[in-house]
């Protein structure tokens, strides 16, 4: 599964999907502010004593010299993707904004206008900050064929100067099976997308979307495979492969991971083509045992974090799942500390939310418009909501 957006926008014009919202309602509507705007396909945020780091995708570059011909993500035929240095890292402290790291490589496919780049970060005491890349256009060996400077950067992890852990090749020399492989043809099993990480026994957690997996990372860079996640039988629309409903075997697609208040790992699924409502599924990975659903019946889910109570927080990029019409609103849900209810937050205003963290104090913040461009309308921006 390589990219949030693809299916949405190519069969919105002949599926839409309607979901039952029910909302977890206090007397008071929550308070939202927008605390950064003008961000560059925000993703994942991070929040530290510091303040909310916010990821920037960024928007690639132009057409020229920084592009290389390829075959698209979806469909036929070639297209360019392009290389800039539009990717950054924003520290966000009350409403001001800095550069915490900048000129970070983004690619863009012209043919779906959807950057890939920088997806998340981990961030030391010292306020060292370690930057999670995703990747494109993988090939066999665990390389990819982007230009320079993401050709050497995407698909790892750069946890120091010097030291790095290539994911995308770990990912070929682990290939996936058929259990959790799945998905829509032409899928590969050394597929690599890194999307989430989080600090974890001295060294890091992080999930591969395309990969359908977990990985344990240590400070050195060595990689270890913590769990591989299976595939859920669905069924396509008619309309989307043809004229006639189609059977699949849909990816689990793990976007996001936190650590629990019981030191177990936690993992959303954003759930692969046809992404149907309610299909999406929060594991719980204990290391050396095999993943297990804790929660389930949400939609796309594109970011967790545990608040200080135990129930977790996600953000569901369309609560009509990935094949939903463009106007299908995301929504921000919580889940009970024991994962068993599942309630959606009355927060409006949500457009492909692709991040959540939570302040010890409750206040929750939230990455909208998450594949906007900063100068776009609406642009990507970081969402601050109190009173929930």
């Amino acid at each position: 599964m390589r990219r949030l957006q693809t299916f949405a926008f190519a069969i919105a014009s002949i599926f839409a999907a309607t979901l039952a919202v029910a909302v977890a309602g206090a007397a008071a509507a929550p308070r939202v502010q927008v605390v950064a705007t003008g961000l560059n396909s925000p993703k994942h945020l991070l929040y530290t004593s510091r303040g909310v780091y916010v990821v920037e995708s960024g928007t690639g570059g132009p057409v020229g010299p920084s592009c290389v011909s390829a075959p698209p993500t979806e469909g036929p035929g070639a297209t360019q993707y392009c290389e800039g240095p539009t990717g950054a890292v924003a520290l966000i402290r009350g409403k001001h904004v800095s550069q915490a790291d900048g000129n970070l490589p983004s690619v863009v496919e012209e043919q779906e206008h959807e950057a890939a780049g920088p997806s998340a970060v981990t961030v030391s005491s010292s306020g060292k900050v370690s930057v999670l890349y995703q990747d494109a256009l993988v090939q066999a060996n665990g390389s990819n064929g982007l230009p320079a400077p993401a050709s050497t950067l995407f698909g790892t992890f750069q946890i120091s100067p010097g030291v790095s852990a290539n994911l995308a090749l770990f990912d070929a020399q682990h290939p996936q099976n058929a259990a959790t492989l799945g998905g829509t043809p032409g899928e590969t099993t050394y597929d690599s997308d890194p999307y989430d990480v989080t600090a974890y026994r001295g060294g890091y957690a992080v999930t591969d979307a395309a990969a359908n997996g977990l990985l344990l990372v240590t400070k050195t860079g060595k990689i270890s495979l913590l769990a591989h996640f299976p595939t859920l039988a669905e069924t396509v629309p008619a309309g989307v492969f043809g004229p006639m409903a189609v059977p699949i075997k849909a990816q689990a697609v793990p976007t996001s991971v936190a650590v629990g208040p019981d030191g177990a790992l936690y993992v959303g699924t954003l759930r692969g083509v046809p992404s149907e409502p309610g299909t999406a599924q929060i594991y719980r990975v204990v290391p050396g045992h095999a993943p297990t659903v804790w929660a389930k019946g949400l939609s796309a889910v594109t970011a967790i974090a545990f608040d200080s109570k135990g129930r977790l927080l996600a953000t569901e990029y369309s609560s009509g799942g990935l094949l939903a019409a463009p106007k299908v609103p995301g929504a921000l849900v919580r889940i009970s500390a024991n994962g068993r209810h599942v309630a959606t937050l009355p927060v409006k205003g949500l457009t492909e939310p692709t991040g959540v963290a939570v302040a010890p104090n409750g206040d929750v913040f939230v990455a909208n418009f998450g594949t906007s461009a900063g100068t776009g309308t609406p642009s990507g921006e970081v969402l601050e909501i109190t009173g929930l």
